[in-house]
């Protein structure tokens, strides 16, 4: 007898432990809308693509004098560039606040072009070109950026000399 009442209980309990483990779930993978927004320049991160610049590409003050208006760079794709690559440096350069957020967006966003040979893959249908460049600020939010490598790649090719990430 005690055994029949038993069972029910421990269904229930089960039961209970699995809603409040999903409810969890939910609640911890959850995204703010902050992280969504642009960092802008004055976000704090690792690095800036300044740095970049003045470590890979020998930017002199006067270079980056030349350089003070503007308000995108090229971000460059090359084979071997993995999708936790790109989120990985978009983060430590400051172009942007979280990347679960820009993982969100590229899942979430339409990607409307065919992609070149070798993307890389994002989501069911996404696919960001490599061999490709593509302009990008800290002013845009995430949602930009994803629309941006998702839908708005310059096609280089493999014959690309520079072989650098960011390029003025």
């Amino acid at each position: 007898m005690k055994q029949k009442k038993t069972l029910p209980i421990f269904i229930i309990f089960l039961i209970i432990i699995i809603i409040g483990f999903v409810y969890w779930q939910k609640l911890a993978n959850k995204i703010s809308e902050e992280d969504f927004k642009a960092p802008g320049k004055s976000w704090s991160s690792p690095k800036k693509v300044e740095d970049y610049f003045s470590e890979k590409l020998r930017f002199t003050q006067t270079d980056f004098e030349n350089q003070k208006n503007r308000t995108t760079v090229d971000f460059r794709l090359y084979d071997g560039s993995t999708l936790e690559a790109v989120v990985g440096n978009f983060q430590y350069y400051g172009f942007i606040r979280n990347k679960k957020a820009l993982l969100y967006a590229l899942k979430n966003t339409e990607d409307k072009t065919p992609g070149h040979e070798g993307v890389i893959k994002v989501g069911k249908n996404g696919s960001i070109d490599i061999y490709a460049s593509y302009r990008i600020s800290e002013n845009m939010s995430a949602w930009e950026i994803a629309n941006t490598l998702l839908n708005k790649p310059t096609y280089f090719g493999k014959g690309d000399p520079y072989n650098y990430m960011f390029m003025p």
